[in-house]
């Protein structure tokens, strides 16, 4: 969302919408002396009225300028912190602070928090080692939450572990929201130093869910392993701490978005163009078209029809077969799979970021008009929106796209996999209309 500033004099307020909101971004020093700093902070005033909304910001004016001359990391904190509260009493609280502070510097002191001294205890670091051990993960789950504990240190820093605190650690997911995703360029090389640096755009930030995920492996750390596991602490800095999940949901495209998707990857790699029309007329997830190889396809007997196999996937439902649409046949899929000589998509299994970078040209919407986003994985909400506007069987349509068998009680535990002639009116439904035309 665009946010506007109000008059050159006042460039810490912003308007957005009706409400005014303060916006401060903190000079690159103090993000080097301090790396879990977010690169900005924006706080609703809940005004709409700017005369009260610059009264309020003018309070932090000397606030700011003690942070632009602080060179102590110490003294940084608690300046943070009287920032970026503006409860109702903070006007008066700010100026009789702001005597005292600028007292104190004129006379030479430095203002610093009294610290308690605290028994030693082991750094993040090693005890992020021992977690480790102790979980016992698999190499492809240890490899993302090194990922995920690696932000996690950078802005915690490798401490004592009895040093981090319920506010540091929300400073830090605050920090970490701030990040951009690491999948998408030109953040993929980047160092998280350089990152920080950086005035992400709103569309590459990090997902909320994804933050969360950062809070979750920090409540294991702390909580079930400092706490429970081993007694180095006697709470947690977790407890209490919550991260809201904003629910960004896909969007499920409009039989034209579909029809310009198919037709625009026709100026694609061939490949790709093949994906998206697999991805289309079968509901399949990203990874599984992706794993998919020549032998997979294969002639039901009984009912005369080609099918796919998927081996693995998501969860245990995703092993399935799924019927080639008659669309695909026409096409001419069977012939290219018979040229390839096993894997279908190499590209695709060793950087499914290609198929993600690809699709994203395809249309010149991000989101549909209710906001919902529109990526890759919104061909797969399509067939799956599509197939239940029909009204068929609800069990069907789960076989077909790999989810589990719900919503029959008891039932589920005894429904097997159903017959090919029982799924083909799932993906026979399919129709999009007019959807082989091309146009370069």
């Amino acid at each position: 969302m665009v946010h506007r500033l109000v008059q050159s004099r006042h460039p810490f307020v912003v308007l957005r919408g009706r409400t005014y909101y303060f916006r401060y971004a903190f000079p690159l020093h103090l993000r080097e002396l301090c790396p879990w700093l977010p690169a900005e902070v924006k706080r609703s005033l809940r005004t709409d009225s700017f005369s009260d909304a610059v009264a309020l910001v003018e309070t932090r004016l000397p606030i700011i300028k003690l942070l632009k001359q602080s060179c102590d990391g110490a003294l940084v904190e608690p300046l943070f912190d009287r920032l970026v509260d503006f409860s109702s009493q903070v006007g008066q609280w700010a100026k009789a602070q702001f005597k005292m502070l600028t007292g104190a510097l004129v006379q030479g002191e430095r203002a610093r928090p009294v610290k308690e001294k605290l028994p030693s205890a082991p750094r993040l670091q090693t005890i992020w080692q021992d977690f480790v051990k102790w979980k016992k993960w698999t190499k492809r789950r240890t490899d993302q939450n090194q990922r995920t504990f690696d932000n996690l240190k950078f802005f915690l820093g490798n401490v004592p572990v009895n040093r981090i605190t319920k506010a540091g650690l929300k400073k830090a997911l605050e920090s970490i929201s701030m990040l951009p995703v690491r999948n998408k360029k030109p953040y993929t090389k980047m160092s998280l130093h350089q990152l920080v640096k950086l005035d992400v755009p709103e569309r590459d930030l990090l997902s909320s869910k994804s933050v969360r995920e950062h809070l979750k492996l920090a409540q294991g750390i702390f909580s079930s392993y400092l706490v429970r596991e081993v007694d180095v602490l006697t709470h947690a800095p977790t407890d209490g701490v919550r991260w809201e999940v904003v629910n960004n949901r896909y969007a499920s495209l409009t039989d034209a978005q579909v029809r310009e998707s198919l037709e625009r990857s026709e100026c694609k790699p061939e490949w790709f163009s093949w994906f998206m029309r697999i991805a289309v007329y079968t509901g399949a997830r990203r990874s599984e078209i992706a794993a998919l190889r020549s032998g997979d396809f294969k002639l039901c007997r009984d009912t005369q029809r080609h099918y796919m196999v998927i081996h693995k996937g998501k969860t245990e439902a995703a092993r399935r077969v799924v019927p080639i649409h008659s669309w695909l046949i026409e096409q001419g899929l069977l012939a290219w799979v018979g040229e390839a000589d096993d894997l279908l998509f190499p590209i695709a299994a060793t950087t499914p970021n290609r198929v993600t970078e690809n699709f994203a040209s395809l249309l010149d919407e991000s989101v549909n008009d209710i906001g919902e986003r529109i990526v890759f994985h919104s061909v797969r909400h399509t067939f799956i929106t599509k197939a239940r506007a029909t009204g068929l069987n609800t069990a069907l349509i789960q076989q077909v796209v790999g989810h589990e068998k719900t919503g029959a009680g008891i039932t589920d535990r005894y429904t097997h996999h159903f017959q090919m002639k029982d799924i083909l009116p799932v993906v026979d439904c399919i129709e999009y209309g007019g959807a082989d035309a091309k146009v370069c």
